[in-house]
Parts: structure tokens; C-alpha cells; sequence
């Protein structure tokens, strides 16, 4: 039987709840004007029924904020920081943002265009401690690891010689995702402490991102920018009440070994919007002693 394609925990729920309620997982709302956030706790138990490792996942469906309205754009910031600053552990040493990710390919480049616009701070914390200090600044590091085929290495060993030079207090991996939904292109922001398998969303599965791989923390951000074409298909078959026997062979019938991915053809300006969106976050949740008027101001004189 096909197996709808989905990197989004809120939606590999949803698949499994149609045959059931779901055991182990627990779900809260809450809404903040336009912003709707799921809060998803996965335990043991609940690892069968929604297909992903035990623990917190956090989807934010941001909605008109990728047309970057200021209001709901500030708001949604506000909101992403402090999830981010809740899953942060405590400790010290930096916070490493690791973007993954090939930028060259528009639904792959959300990761390396979050690093661009990060306020890294580690080098001035080594260099003026004095400055690091009355600035309000959190001490913040960032890689961009490419993929293999740039560099002939796979991300997870770059990421891992990087995090054994630097000693972080955790990693935050930032990647594209796949949805189910065309709807959630962009529009949903998913966070989680379970770390992340990057290019898991286009079936080029590569080495986890996680603390066992890693030995520290591995928060991952991720949003969906493709669609797998015949997961599209199916759900669109199945609204249209067409026999389930039915959508079974004519889904065997257009796979041809190859998989195939749909993204909206404005991608470019999404990826930007959402890049955009979550540096901004993550800069507000690790310089916790400064505005989003602060970290404007700053990085408009780098």
C-alpha cells in the first residue's frame, strides 16, 4: 500500500489518527492572533502511531506572515523565539546553528539562507568580552555544511568535527521539509528536540543529526517548501471520493522509480520570507537581552 509522504509530525498524526485514536501523544493548541500553535509530546508508545522518535514537536502555522506584514511578521518572530528559547538548555558555551542544505537549489536553501542572516557572536566574545557583555549579546555560532555532493563529505561528519573543535550547548538544524498539504508550503514552521535526518523530505536519506550522533542537544527547524507529487495526487483523488482500490493502481501506474516534487513557482520569495523569518527568531531567543529593534539595527551596520 502507498505510504503518503510527510516530514511533518502534525501530519503524520493526522494520517494515523484516521485509522484510530492515537496512544502516547498528547496535543495542546494555543493561538496568537493569525498563529496557530500545535504542541505535540510523543512518547515511547506514541513512536508507532505517528512514525517519529519520542519526544516535543512544535508546528507553527503562520499563515499571512510570509507575505511579510510587519505586525503579524513581529508576532510570529516574538512566537518562534520563545519556543526556540524554552527547547535551549541550560549551560554554557555556544549555541551552533548549522544551515542544511544546498543553496543553489531554491526548495533546498532554506538552511544556508538562515545562517546568512544570523548576528554571530562567539569571535567577539573571545576577542572583547567587555563589548560581548554590555551589548547583550548571547554567544552564537553558525556553519552552512553544503551537501555531499559540494563537498564530498556527508554534513553530519562536518557538523560533528565542528561541534568537537567548538563545544556548543547544542545544535540547531535548520532544514527544508516535505508536507502532504500544498496549503503548508511555507506557511508552517516545525520545531522538535529530536534532532533531524537531513534530505529525509526528497528520499535522500542522509546520517542523523541528533545527541547520540553528536554527543550534545540537537534542536531541528524545519519548513516544508515541496509536495511529494504522488502523495498530492492521492490526497486529491481521495477528496474527490474516488475508490480507494482505484487510487491504489493508479498511483503504481505514474510511479516509475523516480520520485517527483511540487513546489510553488514563487518558491524563491518563500524560501526568502521564511529564512527571514526564522533568523530572526533564533537571534531573538539566543541574544536574550536585546530587541528585534536591536538586532535590526546591528546587523544593517555589518
Amino acid at each position: 500500500m502507498y505510504k503518503k509522504r510527510t516530514d511533518l509530525a502534525l501530519e503524520s498524526r493526522e494520517l494515523h489518527a484516521q485509522k484510530g485514536a492515537p496512544d502516547g501523544i498528547t496535543v495542546t493548541e494555543r493561538t496568537y492572533g493569525v498563529i496557530r500553535v500545535t504542541h505535540m509530546l510523543v512518547t515511547k508508545e506514541g513512536e508507532q502511531h505517528c512514525g517519529r522518535p519520542s519526544g516535543t514537536y512544535v508546528t507553527a502555522e503562520i499563515g499571512a506572515v510570509r507575505r511579510a506584514e510587519a505586525d503579524a511578521f513581529e508576532t510570529a518572530v516574538s512566537v518562534l523565539a520563545d519556543e526556540i528559547r524554552q527547547m535551549l538548555p541550560a549551560g554554557d558555551g555556544c549555541v551552533l546553528v548549522a544551515g542544511l542544505g544546498n543553496e543553489h537549489i531554491t526548495a533546498d536553501s532554506i538552511g544556508p539562507r538562515v545562517v546568512d542572516r544570523l548576528l554571530v557572536t562567539r569571535h567577539i566574545k573571545t576577542m572583547d568580552e567587555t563589548l560581548f557583555a554590555s551589548a547583550g549579546f548571547g554567544e552564537l555560532s553558525a556553519v552552512a555544511a553544503g551537501v555531499l555532493g559540494q563537498t564530498g563529505i556527508e554534513s553530519a561528519e562536518i557538523i560533528k568535527g565542528v561541534v568537537s573543535y567548538v563545544n556548543p550547548r547544542c545544535v540547531i538544524a535548520i532544514d527544508a521539509l516535505a508536507s502532504r498539504r500544498l496549503a503548508r508550503l511555507a506557511n508552517t514552521v516545525q520545531l522538535s528536540d529530536t534532532g533531524i535526518s537531513p534530505g529525509s523530505g526528497v528520499s535522500n536519506h542522509r546520517a542523523p543529526l541528533n545527541r547520540e550522533t553528536l554527543g550534545v542537544p540537537v534542536l531541528s527547524i524545519g519548513v516544508p517548501t515541496v509536495v511529494d507529487a504522488c502523495t498530492l495526487a492521492y490526497d486529491l483523488l481521495e477528496e474527490s471520493d474516488t475508490d480507494p482500490a482505484v487510487i491504489e493502481r493508479l498511483i503504481q501506474k505514474t510511479q516509475s522509480g523516480k520520485d517527483f516534487f511540487v513546489t510553488p513557482r514563487d518558491s524563491d520569495a518563500l524560501a526568502e520570507g521564511a529564512s527571514r523569518l526564522i533568523a530572526a527568531a533564533i537571534n531573538l531567543a539566543v541574544h536574550d537581552g536585546m530587541t528585534l529593534q536591536d538586532l535590526n539595527e546591528y546587523q544593517s551596520t555589518l
